[in-house]
């Protein structure tokens, strides 16, 4: 199965394409990315939140005595105070420390707790504290500059897409506008000539008839295959004039072009609906419907299949497009996608629809494009 990545849900809008697509590019914000932000509430419940806790590590290193170590403890503290208020609070907060372990190691009775080790421990302790509290600001100044150019170059991917798919509209649109003129010159133009040559074929073979000419039968021959003319000039300009098609007549085209494929063809091709099958809207029926006639004309033209099918079913809130033949299927190695196979693929992408080719295990093609329902659904 080939499958070409095009389930944007809201890509027919730039900006709600970005939000999708940004949703899913944006791992979930882990504990420690919540933890290193700054709090939401006050300065004052900070410092009363960070002085209980200093509390309760004065009381559990007391209890706990000098024979059980909960320095590394005490970093939480420091950390709160230079993450949630700043550098200045991280040093303030790290003198408090060094008291509130030596009032602790004191009441404890450690035996280190002399003049000579306190005169060495205490000003150790504090450069210790010292340090991790500029480690701890530049780690923070890195990671903030790192999310300002992860901002940045959001933006920038944001602006690029927004554009990209911007001209992705505007390019389709021209060329539904190109084949729009195209259809009108074939109608207004091409067609009439036609008209007129059927008609002035039919009054010869009238003349010839009268005289009894024995060309009056190859006369009458031309004006049939003028007139089949006339029929395929007016299918092909319908084809190229048919812009927007309304939801609820959606069936109704594809029954047509089932109906027309097979006449002009000669293969067999017909068209199954299942449930009520309304598109969402204009937009959505047309580019399904010039899918639908894309898949049919490419396999006619590459395939050679001896029978079409052209399927539209809801289910499940969703409805879905199947395009499948019997003939020679795709080739096992591909050098590419083809032409026909990016056009389909750009217009299942703008109406936000997924599409998928896949190759029959008895041979044969199938193309499916699934798009969210309008109506209602089986």
């Amino acid at each position: 199965m080939v499958k070409f990545a095009t389930n944007h849900p809201a890509a027919r809008e730039p900006a709600a394409a970005w939000s999708a697509s940004r949703s899913l590019m944006m791992p979930p914000e882990s504990p420690f990315a919540r933890f290193i932000k700054k709090p939401t509430w006050s300065r004052a419940r900070s410092i009363a939140m960070i002085g209980i806790l200093l509390v309760v590590l004065g009381c559990l290193d007391w209890i706990t005595g000098p024979y059980i170590a909960l320095r590394l403890l005490y970093d939480i503290p420091v950390a709160m105070a230079v993450i949630w208020i700043g550098r200045p609070a991280g040093v303030v907060t790290s003198g408090i420390i060094v008291l509130v372990w030596l009032a602790a190691a004191s009441a404890s009775n450690a035996i280190y707790v002399q003049w000579p080790q306190i005169l060495w421990n205490v000003p150790v302790y504090y450069a210790a504290y010292l340090v991790f509290v500029w480690l701890l600001e530049e780690f923070l100044q890195l990671h903030c500059q790192l999310e300002l150019r992860v901002r940045q170059r959001t933006a920038a991917l944001e602006r690029e897409v927004s554009t990209r798919l911007q001209l992705q509209r505007e390019v389709l649109l021209t060329g539904d506008r190109e084949r729009s003129a195209i259809g009108q010159d074939l109608h207004d133009g091409l067609c009439q000539h036609l008209v007129g040559t059927a008609l002035s074929a039919q009054v010869l073979a009238q003349r010839l008839a009268e005289r009894n000419a024995p060309c009056t039968d190859d006369a009458r021959s031309l004006v049939r295959l003028v007139e089949e003319g006339i029929a395929q000039t007016r299918q092909l300009a319908r084809g190229l004039l048919l812009a927007s098609i309304k939801p609820e007549q959606l069936p109704a085209e594809l029954e047509e072009l089932a109906s027309s494929m097979s006449r002009q063809s000669g293969v067999p091709c017909r068209f199954v609906q299942q449930g009520e099958c309304d598109a969402q809207d204009e937009q959505t029926a047309s580019h399904l419907f010039l899918i639908a006639q894309e898949a049919v004309r490419n396999s006619l033209r590459h395939a050679r299949p001896r029978s079409l099918e052209i399927m539209l079913c809801a289910h499940d809130g969703r409805l879905t497009l199947v395009v499948s033949d019997d003939g020679t299927g795709l080739p096992s190695k591909r050098a590419g996608r083809g032409m026909g196979l990016r056009i389909m693929e750009h217009r299942a992408k703008i109406i936000g629809g997924d599409f998928t080719v896949e190759r029959g295990p008895a041979g044969g093609t199938s193309i499916h494009c699934c798009v969210p329902a309008g109506g209602g659904t089986d």
